[in-house]
C-alpha cells in the first residue's frame, strides 16, 4: 500500500502534527507559561535573538522581556544576556527563527525575536524534527524488523509516550531536538561500524557535538554506536582495531564536527571570559550515593512509567532479549539503568514543571528497539497479538488522556495518588 511507504507516511504525519500543534496553541495567552517561549524554553531559544537581532547587548532587548518569557534568561548589569542553557537547541531552531524573522514585518508582526510569529516557527520546528527523527528511526528499524513494525513502532511511541507532549505542546524544550539528533546517530551507526568513511563520520560527530550542546548528559548516547551489534569480546576488540586503523579519517571528522561548538565557546568567552564554563551554578548531582530511582520510575510527580507506561513494554522486551541470550539486551538494559541512575542523582530528579520523565524522551530512540522485538515475538501467535494490542491500546489511551489536558505542572507530592488520578478524570 502506498500509504505504508515511509516517506509518504511520515510526510503525512508531519502535516498532522502541524495541525495538532497549531490547534493546541491557538488559544495561548501571551507572556504566560502557556507560551512556547517561556522559562527553560526561553533560555534555550534566546541565542537566536542574540545571534541575529540584538547581539549580546542586554540594553537592546525589549523592555521587561525577562518577566515576559518566564525568566529563562536574565539581562546582567554589565549588559550581557545570560542563559545557563547550552546553544544546541538554538542552532537547530535557527532556520525556523530566520524564516519567522524575515516574514515578521511583511505579515504585520514585530521583528523583535519574541512576537507571536516566532512561536509559529517553533511549532513548525517541533513537528519537523519529531517527524524527521521518527522517519530516520523507522529506516534504522527496517534493517532489523518487518516494514509494518518499523513504521508502527515509531507511531506508537509518539502516541504512547511524552514524546508527543514535547513535540506538540512544548516544542521549545530541548527534548524533541535531542530525539532528532539521537535518531540521526542511531541511523548512522550501522554505517560507521561497518566502514570508516568521512561522509558518515562527519554528520555523526556533528550530531554528537550538537547533542552535548543540547543536553550535556546526551554524551551517553555514545554507548550505543560503540557496542552496537557486538556479541563478544573479540568483536569489540575488532571494532576498536577498525577505529584505530582509520584514526586519521576519524580525527578529521571529529575536528570538523567540533566546529559546531564554536558559537557556544564564543558566547561563554564573551560572558565569562572563559572558553568552557559550567553554567548551572550550584545545581548538581547531589543524590549520586542515594539516587531516587523508584521516584524517577514510579512517582506521581513525573515518574517515567506513571506517565508513559508504554515504556514498561520496552523493559519487557529487554528482559525477553536477555532471556533469549541476545547480547543487545544487556546493552539496552545497561543504558536504561545508567541513564536512570544519572537522572535519579540530579538535585531536581522530577525535572520541574514537566509531563512525565522528560529526561528520558531522547532515549526512546534506544528503548524502541526492545519494544519492536517484543512486538515481533508477540505477533507470532494469536494470544500474544491480542494481549499486545490490548496493552498498547491501554498505554496509549492513558498517556494521551493525561497529556492532552495537562496544564504544564504536577501540583501534587511525590506519591500523591489522589492528585494523579484527577489527571485521568480531566
Amino acid at each position: 500500500m502506498v500509504f505504508l511507504k515511509p516517506k509518504i507516511f511520515f510526510t503525512l504525519l508531519f502535516f498532522l502534527c502541524l495541525f495538532l500543534t497549531f490547534n493546541k496553541h491557538s488559544k495561548d495567552k501571551g507572556n504566560s507559561y502557556h507560551g512556547v517561549i517561556w522559562s527553560d524554553a526561553a533560555g534555550y531559544y534566546v541565542y537566536n535573538p542574540i545571534w541575529f537581532v540584538y547581539g549580546n547587548n542586554a540594553s537592546a532587548f525589549p523592555d521587561s522581556i525577562e518577566a515576559k518569557t518566564g525568566n529563562g534568561f536574565y539581562l546582567s548589569k554589565d549588559n550581557n544576556v545570560i542563559t545557563k542553557y547550552p546553544c544546541g537547541v538554538a542552532i537547530l531552531q535557527s532556520p525556523f527563527f530566520l524564516a519567522s524573522h524575515f516574514l515578521a514585518e511583511p505579515l504585520g508582526y514585530k521583528a523583535d525575536g519574541f512576537s507571536r510569529i516566532y512561536s509559529f516557527g517553533l511549532f513548525i520546528a517541533g513537528a519537523f524534527y519529531c517527524c524527521l527523527g521518527l522517519f530516520l528511526l523507522s529506516r534504522f528499524l527496517s534493517k532489523h524488523f518487518s516494514p509494518f513494525i518499523s513504521i508502527a513502532a515509531p507511531l506508537l511511541f509518539l502516541a504512547g509516550t511524552n514524546l508527543f507532549y514535547y513535540s506538540i505542546d512544548a516544542p521549545g524544550m530541548s527534548h524533541v531536538y535531542s530525539f532528532f539528533l539521537f535518531s540521526v546517530i542511531v541511523y548512522l551507526t550501522p554505517a560507521i561500524t561497518l566502514k570508516v568513511e568521512l561522509r558518515h563520520y562527519l554528520p555523526f560527530f556533528i550530531c554528537i557535538v550538537l547533542s552535548v550542546l543540547t543536553r550535556p548528559t546526551n554524551i551517553l548516547i555514545l554507548l550505543f554506536p560503540v557496542f552496537y551489534a557486538v556479541n563478544s569480546r573479540s568483536e569489540l576488540i575488532a571494532r576498536f582495531k577498525i577505529f584505530a586503523s582509520h584514526k586519521v579519517t576519524i580525527l578529521i571528522a571529529l575536528i570538523l564536527g567540533s566546529l559546531a561548538a564554536i558559537p557556544q565557546l564564543i558566547y561563554w568567552y564573551d560572558t565569562t571570559g572563559k572558553l568552557i564554563t559550567y553554567s548551572y551554578g550550584s545545581e548538581s548531582f547531589v543524590f549520586l550515593t542515594a539516587p531516587k530511582m523508584l521516584q524517577v520510575w514510579f512517582s506521581t510527580n513525573n515518574g517515567l512509567f506513571t506517565y508513559s507506561p508504554l515504556i514498561l513494554l520496552s523493559v519487557l522486551g529487554i528482559n525477553l532479549l536477555i532471556k533469549n541470550k541476545h547480547c543487545s539486551g544487556y546493552l539496552y538494559a545497561g543504558i536504561f539503568l545508567l541513564i536512570s541512575y544519572i537522572f535519579a542523582s540530579w538535585w531536581c530528579w522530577w525535572f520541574g514543571c514537566s509531563f512525565g520523565a522528560r529526561s528520558f524522551v531522547e532515549y526512546y530512540v534506544i528503548l524502541i528497539i526492545p519494544f519492536c522485538y517484543l512486538m515481533e515475538r508477540s505477533m507470532k501467535n494469536k494470544a500474544g497479538r491480542i494481549i499486545l494490542v490490548a496493552a498498547i491500546a491501554f498505554c496509549c489511551y492513558l498517556n494521551m488522556d493525561m497529556e492532552y489536558y495537562y496544564d504544564g505542572c504536577f501540583y501534587g507530592g511525590t506519591w500523591d495518588l489522589e492528585t494523579y488520578l484527577k489527571l485521568l478524570r480531566s
